[in-house]
This record gives structure tokens, sequence and C-alpha cells, in this order.
């Protein structure tokens, strides 16, 4: 039997994994005096006006004006988003010569036990995320309502590997995490089932080509 890996050189290969999908996190330090703020300013919000309701089941849920609430500790999750926003996307080989900027906004969301997001995309957007400002208790991951990305590609799931690569991509929440994500990607949130509230920001950035 002629061995055929002589005519084989494994090394001439070129392999690329092309249409990626971007998912980033971001623990910050030395915040929890920024987040003692944010729970108290959200807490009483929440207690001052209704909820909106979107993708939240139960749990409260702001309108899409928490950057203009004012104050510092609102400024300074503004500009912890604009910096990761702006980091991840030099990531993207495609932007470098596109002079560009970002408009965000956002909004808090307070979920408490048995409260759950279903699964949505966020249209018109380019990057969405979350600012976990109180993660809430610390549970088993099946108590814990975790975030919960789904592969936009089907035709992947069901015919290449079929069962053998990952459906969905999951993240633990912890205080203080950033997350950020392509908008249009399908993502939601299980059931929380922890006592203390589980407190989050929440943004939408959308692209804005500079003029020249």
């Amino acid at each position: 039997m002629t061995d055929n890996n002589k005519d084989f050189d494994e090394n001439k290969i070129q392999y690329e994994n092309v249409f990626s999908l971007p998912i980033v996190q971001y623990q910050t330090v030395n915040t929890e005096k920024l987040n003692e703020e944010l729970k108290e300013i959200i807490l009483r919000k929440e207690k001052e006006t209704p909820t909106t309701n979107k993708s939240n089941q139960g749990g409260w849920q702001s309108e899409g004006d928490f950057f203009r609430w004012g104050g510092e500790s609102i400024e300074k999750v503004y500009n912890l988003f604009l910096k990761l926003i702006e980091s991840s996307t030099k990531r993207l080989d495609f932007v470098e010569t596109v002079p560009m900027d970002f408009h965000i906004y956002g909004w808090a969301n307070v979920n408490r036990k048995g409260h759950s997001n279903i699964a949505h995309i966020h249209p018109m957007s380019t990057w969405s995320g979350t600012y976990y400002v109180d993660s809430g208790d610390d549970l088993n991951e099946d108590k814990c309502g975790l975030f919960e990305a789904f592969n936009p590609n089907l035709s992947h799931l069901t015919s290449f590997f079929p069962g053998l690569l990952p459906g969905e991509h999951l993240i633990k929440p912890k205080t203080g995490l950033m997350n950020l994500f392509p908008s249009y990607l399908r993502h939601g949130v299980r059931t929380y089932y922890g006592e203390k509230p589980r407190i989050c920001v929440a943004i939408n950035a959308s692209m804005r080509i500079k003029a020249p």
C-alpha cells in the first residue's frame, strides 16, 4: 500500500474562520463605589416610575433615557461603554480607515426572583451591551439567570457537524462585568432565582460615519 501522506503537506493549508461573531467581556475594577451609587439611583427610580414592557418577563425596565438622568456615576458608565465600544470596534479590520463615532443610549433593569428576559434582538443598532451593577445572589448556573446568546446561523447548526457545534453561548452575570455583542444577535436572560435584586444597565450603540 502506498503512503499518500508523503504527497500531502499540512503546512501549505490556508485556513480561515470567516463570518465570525464578536462577543466581548470586560471585568471592571475599582468600581465598588460606582456600583453602590448606581444601585441607589436605579432602585429609587424604580420606585418612582412604572416599568416599560419589552423583553422583560416581570422585573422593572426604565425608558431608554438612562444617560439623561445626570450625575457623575452615570457619566462614568457612559464613558466605560464608549471606551469598550471603541476598543472592540478597532479589532474589526474593515473599519480601520472609516472615520466613525457612536450614538449610545441606555436603560436600567431590575430583575428579582422568577424574572427573565425572552429572546430578542435590538434592530437598528450596531453594538448592544450590559453592565452589571449588582449581579444579585451567587447561585448555581441553573438558577442564576444566565445571559444566553443564540447562534444566528441555523443552517450551520443543522448541516455542519449537527449536534456537535454549540447553538448557544452562556455568560454568568458578575458584578462589574460588561458584555458587548452585535445588536443583531438573538439573546435573552434565563430565569433568575436569587433573593437579592439583580441590577444592570443595558445599551444600544449606533454607528455614525463622520463627514470628511
